[in-house]
């Protein structure tokens, strides 16, 4: 009588699956209500660029807003968080995930409620970090209002 190991599939973490397909696909437009954090902010993937950066847009929602009308410098801050964890996402095999580590924003003009326009992408990934940088845009793509640059460990996904 001979056995058979049969291997159990690696866990996967389902926006890392999610995303990565999107981008290899070339999808565009792709509402990504996969996860709370993503949800809130209406996030859609709007393409990948031929130099492998991501473009998504956000949505900051009124009760972002400080009473002098600009969103607020956390919201910002976790657009530009997003939008680089989709990015090294993107790029990670099934069963890796990643987290963020250490995070630097920038602040260049403020942002009113509304739709905004992230750029991200990857500088590096690492065998436990990866580096990733991206820019905010009003919804025109035209004014710069945040920039940042990431490290984030890579891991495998928990079963």
């Amino acid at each position: 009588m001979s056995s058979k190991v049969i291997s159990m599939p690696e866990a996967d973490n389902p926006t890392r699956a999610f995303v990565a397909d999107a981008v290899a696909s070339g999808r565009r437009n792709v509402v990504l209500d996969i996860n709370p954090a993503l949800a809130s902010l209406s996030a859609t993937l709007v393409e990948r660029r031929a130099n492998d950066e991501i473009v998504m847009r956000f949505t900051a929602p009124q009760s972002a807003t400080q009473g002098n009308g600009v969103v607020g410098g956390g919201t910002l801050a976790s657009m530009l968080d997003l939008a680089m964890a989709m990015s090294v996402l993107s790029r990670l095999k099934p069963g890796l995930t990643c987290a963020t580590i250490s995070l630097t924003v920038n602040m260049q003009a403020a942002g009113t409620q509304g739709d905004f326009v992230a750029v991200a992408g990857v500088d590096k990934v690492g065998r436990q970090v990866a580096f990733a940088h991206a820019r905010l845009y009003d919804a025109e793509g035209t004014r710069l209002i945040a920039s940042a640059t990431s490290s984030l460990a890579v891991f495998a996904e928990r079963a």
